[in-house]
């Protein structure tokens, strides 16, 4: 295990707990835009949002996805709160186009990735945590190690997940950040 998958699984440990992603079904739905990569169709998931006032909160924030093997497949961040990242999307009925009653959950980084460990691993489960700047900033302080560097931008939240996002992204392996393209070195 390299040291930048033990970091993030430090503060994959300390963040938050906000969605369990227990699987994939049928049927398939469609996003309800007129055009773009990401339309679909996408099998539903099956999930629970784990913390209902964290979902709901806003700032900037660092969010990491842990398979049950316990490999970190992505990090992102956002600055309006990990619902406006993890989304409840309009849907369609993939064959229809008939609007569903239920919205459903989309990523529009993970989902290709998701369906596609889905077909190899369909007993995969999947957990999405974050931690805001304030706490991470504080987990920082206390490891010391490469992200301490990080510090020097005080309460600059923003500033902070983004920088530990890219270090996490750059330093890509198997274990760590696997769904990432964005800002990772190629191997």
């Amino acid at each position: 295990m390299t040291e930048a998958f033990l970091i993030a699984t430090a503060i994959f440990e300390k963040a938050t707990p906000i969605l369990k992603i227990h699987g994939l079904n049928e049927p398939r739905w469609r996003r309800d835009v007129e055009k773009g990569a990401r339309i679909g169709p996408w099998l539903q998931a099956s999930y629970t949002v784990l913390d209902e006032k964290k979902w709901q909160s806003k700032g900037a924030c660092l969010y990491l996805v842990r398979g049950s093997d316990g490999r970190i497949r992505y990090v992102g961040i956002s600055r309006n709160g990990v619902k406006h990242r993890w989304r409840l999307s309009p849907a369609l009925d993939a064959l229809t186009l008939q609007p569903q009653a239920k919205r459903q959950l989309f990523h529009s980084q993970c989902w290709k990735h998701l369906e596609a460990e889905y077909k190899t691993s369909p007993l995969m489960q999947y957990e999405v945590r974050f931690i805001e700047g304030d706490a991470l900033r504080s987990l920082i302080a206390r490891m010391q190690g490469p992200l301490v560097g990080f510090l020097a931008l005080g309460n600059d939240d923003e500033g902070l997940v983004a920088g530990v996002e890219r270090w996490l992204c750059n330093n890509k392996s198997n274990d760590l950040v696997s769904w990432n393209s964005a800002m990772t070195r190629k191997k």
